[in-house]
């Protein structure tokens, strides 16, 4: 079996949960495991060259998020980085205080939850019908001392956008850390660090075409940064254990290719979102847009089905060869509605009627009209099936 083997039969429309990696980002991670292997941290040769591919990867992967290469570290994970930094913000901390949303990414909501058996106030802000936060309610929440602000930049299930502009600005002029997960919006979104004004973003790099287990956390002052693992001195401490130099140099390459074909991937993934969600919303009655009213990014749509079981209509199209999902794929298996759409005030059976398509540059447009036929009989089936 080669690194770049081929898969068939199959609408891929999950791309939120996990893109699939290019054949450039295989053959970095396979030169990096073949002939170029080597430990980082080892003084010998074989360690320089190691070396020399991280510091590569990091300075692809900085380039794309606008930052010094200095100002990553490598972690395993979008979830990794997020639970270092709310770590890092309570840690030996007097009354701390973290204010966020209800509409984040689960390993915030559960680091929330743990933070809190252990002394943590967390208000959670709610949000308006389209997932918004209001800028207001930020504001009066910054009235008391706060510790740390963390609101997600794109939502991993609508696609639904902050303005993070004036997030951030809000919570410079308060004094407040900011941290944004920005998991869905690095690669789908102009990201330049040295104009937004965050104290901390993370990213992962199996969301752009990248490997699973590789990402990096942005810290612009890394006196607010504490480790969560101990041992040897990798990433300067903040991060030990022995670096995963394939997953970093496959990272580094899904990032540069990124970079370098940007506008036009960014261009395709809209263009396929629009397309599916008007031949949707046209041919299956009592279909709708959640989050349809604000901004949200390139490839992303979550579509409600009135009167549809979302859960059967998703086993349904996966027999038919369509992938797709009703939450996060870190919730997926959670038999409850999806706690982004319930905080968005759309209630749990309209949640439960709700799913999530997701796409990538290398899906097409055949694949958008083959998978709407597919979709609308499926509907079909099911409403006179009820009936």
């Amino acid at each position: 079996m080669g690194c770049t083997e081929e898969i068939s039969g199959e609408i891929y429309f999950d791309n939120n949960a996990t893109t699939r990696p290019l054949p450039e980002v295989t053959e970095a991670m396979c030169e990096a495991m073949g002939e170029q292997f080597g430990n980082p941290s080892s003084a010998h040769s074989a360690g320089k060259r190691a070396r020399h591919h991280m510091e590569l990867a990091r300075e692809r992967t900085s380039n794309l998020v606008g930052c010094s290469p200095e100002d990553l570290i490598f972690t395993s994970s979008g979830t990794e980085s997020n639970n270092m930094v709310f770590y890092s913000c309570t840690r030996k901390k007097e009354n701390p205080r973290i204010v966020t949303t209800g509409i984040e990414h689960s390993s915030i909501m559960k680091m929330c939850s743990f933070l809190e058996l252990n002394d943590v106030h967390v208000e959670m802000l709610e949000v308006d019908r389209q997932g918004i936060l209001d800028i207001q309610r930020l504001e009066d929440a910054l009235s008391e001392k706060t510790d740390l602000v963390s609101v997600q930049w794109v939502n991993n299930e609508t696609g639904v956008m902050q303005d993070m502009a004036s997030i951030s600005k809000l919570c410079r002029e308060k004094g407040v850390l900011f941290h944004t997960d920005a998991a869905q919006a690095v690669g789908k979104l102009a990201v330049d660090l040295e104009e937004l004004q965050v104290d901390f973003l993370s990213f992962t790099a199996h969301k752009i075409n990248g490997p699973q287990g590789a990402a990096a956390l942005y810290a612009k002052d890394r006196l607010f940064v504490n480790p969560v693992l101990f041992g040897g001195f990798q990433e300067e401490g903040f991060r030990p254990g022995t670096e995963n130099l394939p997953g970093i140099a496959g990272l580094g390459a899904a990032c540069d290719i990124r970079l370098t074909s940007f506008e036009e991937v960014v261009g395709k993934m809209e263009d396929l979102r629009n397309r599916f969600e008007k031949t949707i919303i046209e041919s299956i009655p009592h279909t709708s847009i959640n989050g349809g009213g604000a901004k949200r990014v390139c490839n992303t749509t979550n579509i409600h089905f009135g009167g549809i079981d979302g859960r059967e209509l998703v086993s349904l199209l996966d027999e038919s060869g369509i992938r797709c999902s009703q939450s996060s794929a870190c919730t997926n298996f959670e038999v409850a509605p999806s706690y982004v759409l319930v905080a968005m005030g759309l209630g749990e059976q309209h949640a439960y009627s709700s799913i999530r398509f997701s796409f990538c540059p290398e899906n097409s447009f055949d694949e958008v009209e083959t998978a709407v036929e597919i979709i609308r009989q499926k509907c079909e089936f099911l409403r006179n099936r009820s009936c």
